[in-house]
C-alpha cells in the first residue's frame, strides 16, 4: 500500500496499542522531523481532532501534531465478533443472547439442525428474541444490528434433508459422522452432490425461520475446506447466492494440525486454498478472522480460569492492536461461548450426556473453555462498548432488501 510523508509541527509522542493520549508512549517526535505514514484512522478525540495517523512502524500519532500536503486515506475499522454453534443447546444460546443484549458480540453462526426441534420452536424463539430485544445504546432491535449467519454442518446432529437423499453422509442411525469420519469419499461426486443437497436444505430452513438471507456462511469444523470438491462447490454456491463466506486463510493452526491428525484426508494447505480462492473470486466475510481467542483445545485441561482469562485478554488486546495498525478494514473475532454455572470438564461431561446422545458433534469437553471465553468477553467488553474500543464501529446494518425474504 502507498505510504505518505508528514512533518511534525509540535512536540508529540507516538503511542502503541491504540490511538489514545492515554496509551503507552513509544517515541518522542521533535518539530520538523519527517514521519512516514501508512494510513489514518479515527481514534480518541483530542483538542477537537479524532484523526490519528498510523506510521509505518505501527505506532500511532495524533494528526494535530503532523502536517502533510497529501490526501491520506482514513480507513474505517469494521468488525464482527461471531459466536459459533448457536441454535442447538439452551445454555449456549443463553450465552449468545446475553452477549448480544449486552454488546459483547454482534454476530452469530447458527446450526439449523437441532434434533429435538422438529417444529422449529427453539429456533423460532431465537428469531423472536432478535426481533423483540433492543441492544445496548440503541433503539433498534437486535435483528437489525446482528449478523445472523448459517453454520452449515455435515459433522453434527442429523440432516435436514430426507435421509434417503443424503444417505452417503449418515451412519446407520441417521446421524452425521464426527469430523474424524470424513475420508476420501468426500471428494467424490456422489458425496459432494449430497453435501450440497444438505446445504440447500439447511439454507432453505434458515430463511424460513429467520425470514432473511444468511449474513454469512461458515461451516462446523471448517468442513468446507477439507477437499477441493467441497471447497469449490460450497464457495461457488456462496458466490451464486452473494453470501460472504468465512475466510479459510486464518484457520486456527493448532486446530488445523489437530484435524490433520484426526481425519483420513490429506487436508489442503492455506497456500493451496488461496490459489483456489483466487481462481473462484471468493468473497470473504472479513479481511481477517482472528482465532487466537478460541480455546483451550478440548484435549487440554483447564487448570485456572484466572490465568486462562488473562491470556485471552492479552490475545484480544494484541488482536485489536494488530487490526488498528494494519490496513485491514474488516476483521472477525471467532468465539465459542456458554452461560453456565458448571466449570469443570467432568461436570459438563456428566451433565450433557443426554445432549451428546441427541446431538453428537458438539464436544462437551470444550464447554469449560466456552465458559472462559464468555467471561473473557464479559470482563473485557471487547465488541461493542468500552473505552478501549470506542473508536471501532460495528458493521453497517444489513440492508432491508437483503435482510428480508
Amino acid at each position: 500500500m502507498e505510504t505518505y510523508k508528514g512533518i511534525v509541527t509540535k512536540l508529540v509522542n507516538t503511542r502503541i496499542f491504540k490511538p489514545s493520549v492515554n496509551a503507552p508512549k513509544s517515541q518522542e517526535l521533535q518539530p520538523r522531523w519527517d514521519v512516514e505514514i501508512s494510513h489514518a484512522i479515527r481514534g480518541e478525540l483530542h483538542r477537537g481532532i479524532d484523526i490519528w495517523y498510523v506510521l509505518t512502524n505501527r505506532t500511532f500519532v495524533w494528526s494535530g501534531a503532523v502536517f502533510t500536503s497529501q490526501n491520506i486515506p482514513i480507513l474505517a475499522k469494521l468488525y464482527l465478533v461471531t459466536a459459533d454453534d448457536i441454535g442447538v443447546n439452551k445454555e449456549i444460546d443463553l450465552g449468545a443472547k446475553l452477549a448480544l443484549k449486552n454488546g459483547l458480540i454482534n454476530s452469530i453462526a447458527v446450526l439449523i439442525n437441532r434434533t429435538a426441534d422438529a417444529d422449529d420452536e427453539h429456533l423460532e424463539s431465537l428469531h423472536k428474541f432478535l426481533n423483540e430485544t433492543k441492544g445496548t445504546n440503541t433503539s433498534a432491535p437486535l435483528a437489525h444490528t446482528t449478523h445472523v449467519g448459517l453454520h452449515y454442518t455435515i459433522t453434527s446432529g442429523r440432516p435436514v434433508s430426507p435421509i434417503e437423499e443424503v444417505k452417503n453422509l449418515v451412519d446407520e442411525n441417521g446421524y452425521f459422522p464426527e469430523y474424524k469420519g470424513l475420508d476420501s469419499n468426500y471428494a467424490t461426486d456422489s458425496y459432494v452432490q449430497q453435501a450440497m443437497r444438505e446445504l440447500e436444505s439447511q439454507y432453505t430452513k434458515f430463511k424460513r425461520v429467520f425470514k432473511r438471507e444468511p449474513a454469512h456462511l461458515t461451516s462446523h469444523h471448517d468442513v468446507h475446506t477439507f477437499t477441493y470438491p467441497l471447497f469449490n462447490s460450497i464457495h461457488s454456491w456462496a458466490i451464486s447466492k452473494k453470501i460472504p463466506i468465512r475466510s479459510h486463510s486464518f484457520l486456527p493452526p493448532i486446530r488445523r494440525e489437530f484435524y490433520d491428525l484426526g481425519v483420513k484426508l490429506n487436508l489442503p494447505s492455506i497456500d493451496t486454498m488461496n490459489s483456489w480462492s483466487i481462481k473462484l473470486g471468493c468473497q470473504s466475510s472479513t479481511d481477517h478472522t482472528m482465532v487466537g481467542h478460541y480455546g483451550p483445545a478440548p484435549f487440554l485441561p483447564l487448570i485456572s480460569y484466572t490465568s486462562v482469562i488473562r491470556k485471552k485478554h492479552k490475545t484480544l488486546d494484541d488482536g485489536i492492536y494488530d487490526f488498528l495498525a494494519s490496513t485491514d478494514q474488516t476483521r472477525e473475532v471467532m468465539v465459542h461461548i456458554i452461560k453456565s454455572d458448571l466449570t469443570k470438564k467432568r461436570e459438563f461431561k456428566d451433565h450433557y450426556k443426554p445432549f451428546v446422545k441427541e446431538y453428537p458433534g458438539v464436544d462437551t469437553r470444550y464447554f469449560a473453555g466456552r465458559v472462559a471465553e464468555y467471561v473473557s468477553l464479559q470482563t473485557r467488553k471487547t465488541a461493542l462498548e468500552g473505552k478501549l474500543n470506542s473508536y471501532f464501529i460495528p458493521f453497517d446494518f444489513i440492508l432491508p432488501e437483503i435482510r428480508n425474504v
